[in-house]
């Protein structure tokens, strides 16, 4: 009986002896049916070798029957332009020249390179027929209403973790994206070469002049987003938040880097924005930005001098910046006529009496300080501790027109004279 038979298609490509062979072939179909209606299954089992014959024939290059408007190419390559064609599975699928098994995945592509196949996965989207002598502008749709869009390629991962397990470092996410160099030989690489540039992901833009004043109101490059629901009260949390994170480099041979930067923007137009706190060698953030180091954190090159400016830059004891006025940086001076006690408070002295005793502190107690000193007057001023002129040690300002002023500098040993 006919049902108690077995026979499988397993044809390739396209029908080689093209419309004759099709046409035949559903010609006896169709006499089959007819046979099997009136219960002729003499006539039936010899109808059926010839069209396991004929759709032999057909499948040494062919699909099956029903499938005839699959075209070949010359070189092999099977295409279907009609627009209704629909392709749909519900198991896996692998394209490779390697695995005959999805090995986990629902779609496994894997391919050994070749100047011809370059890509693993291409994905095109409204792209107009280039490689032709007259481009196809068929190919290409246009987006007219305003709620509509676009998109390449949408991955989405819907994560669903068991209540109560804590998973490790598993790196769950929605893509991966991974660029290997110096694989073993034992495995049939030969990696030596040197290339200019190589990049994991590479990301780009590109905006066409068309004469027309087309306009983008913002482009981002990569745009990062966050939703945390739209109700109120979500008790979920994150512990540790990282909008972009580069970790640690992983191995022992770090040493292979010769320069790094982490962050990287070369065009000069471009500004750069935080509406948040930066830390710079330190997590511990208090101001808008924190900088630490060993020494010297700051260095600032190609400061101009300004003319107009009122204010100067202060650092206080816990190496906070500050602002302050001229006026209220620089003590006011203080003119003398006796004998005085210098003040840590005053930095410029002018006396305009007689004979005068300045008592000053031990060096050690004014390092990195300094006070001016000017003599107006009639008399020589006495220090009550020396200063150091050149090689010579002095205590007397005396009110020669060549000696009359000095600004005494404590290197924390000393105070020397600074003219």
């Amino acid at each position: 009986m006919l049902h108690e038979l077995s026979y499988r298609f397993f044809p390739k490509g396209n029908y080689a002896l093209g419309t004759l062979v099709q046409q035949a072939a559903i010609r006896y179909f169709h006499r089959i049916l007819l046979a099997l209606n009136r219960k002729q299954t003499t006539s039936c089992m010899k109808i059926l070798r010839i069209l396991l014959l004929v759709g032999g024939l057909a499948g040494l290059t062919g699909r099956v029957l029903a499938q005839s408007n699959w075209k070949m190419a010359l070189d092999s390559t099977q295409f279907n332009y009609n627009d209704t064609s629909k392709i749909a599975r519900s198991g896996a699928v692998v394209i490779s020249q390697q695995h005959k098994h999805p090995l986990n995945n629902m779609m496994l592509i894997s391919t050994r390179y070749d100047s011809l196949l370059a890509r693993g996965l291409y994905v095109g989207m409204n792209e107009p027929r280039y490689d032709l002598d007259i481009p196809d502008s068929t190919a290409v749709g246009l987006i007219a209403r305003p709620q509509d869009s676009s998109q390449g390629l949408i991955v989405n991962n819907f994560a669903n973790f068991k209540t109560g397990v804590i998973f490790p470092d598993v790196h769950t996410s929605s893509g991966e994206f991974n660029i290997f160099r110096g694989s073993p030989d034992t495995l049939g690489y030969r990696d030596g070469g040197q290339v200019a540039k190589l990049a994991t992901v590479k990301v780009s833009g590109t905006f066409g002049h068309n004469a027309r004043p087309y306009r983008t109101t913002d482009f981002d490059l990569i745009n990062l987003r966050l939703f945390t629901d739209s109700e109120a009260g979500n008790p979920a949390v994150i512990d540790n938040f990282y909008g972009l994170r580069l970790e640690g480099f992983r191995g022992v041979n770090p040493g292979i880097i010769n320069q790094g930067w982490g962050i990287y923007i070369a065009p000069a137009q471009l500004k750069n924005y935080f509406s948040g706190s930066v830390g710079i060698g330190t997590t511990v953030i208090a101001h808008a930005l924190t900088v630490s180091a060993p020494t010297d954190p700051i260095q600032v090159t190609g400061l101009q001098y300004g003319t107009d400016d009122t204010d100067v830059l202060t650092i206080d004891a816990q190496g906070v910046f500050h602002k302050k006025t001229l006026p209220t940086s620089q003590p006011h001076f203080v003119t003398t006529t006796g004998d005085t006690v210098l003040s840590p408070d005053v930095n410029l002295y002018i006396h305009k009496g007689g004979d005068a005793r300045f008592t000053v502190p031990p060096a050690a107690s004014r390092k990195g300080q300094s006070w001016r000193i000017v003599n107006l007057g009639s008399g020589t001023i006495t220090l009550s501790e020396p200063f150091c002129v050149g090689n010579e040690a002095r205590q007397h300002i005396f009110n020669s027109p060549d000696a009359y002023t000095f600004q005494l500098f404590s290197d924390g040993e000393v105070y020397m004279a600074l003219h």
